[in-house]
């Protein structure tokens, strides 16, 4: 909990920005980016808001694409995700 004589230390980084907390879904998916028969393995990281009922979170509008790679392995890629938030 936030000590009121301290205050919030989220209000000191956002520097006079709004902070809004936002809970999604997160996941990862591998798709194929085979352009022959030959499976061309790519793993992909999407996220939905959490908030949403479930015929809402799965509409194409609802998904949000992150990254992809055909090189990096999902833990490397969800490194880089924590990083930019």
């Amino acid at each position: 909990l936030t000590d009121p004589a301290v205050g919030n230390p989220w209000r000191e980084r956002a520097k006079g920005s709004r902070v809004f907390a936002f809970p999604i879904w997160s996941y990862c998916d591998d798709t194929s980016g085979n352009l022959s028969k030959k499976w061309n393995k790519h793993n992909s990281f999407l996220f939905t808001p959490a908030g949403l009922p479930r015929e809402e979170s799965q509409k194409e509008f609802n998904i949000h694409f992150l990254c992809t790679s055909n090189i990096a392995p999902p833990l490397e890629m969800l490194d880089g995700i924590l990083d930019q938030l």
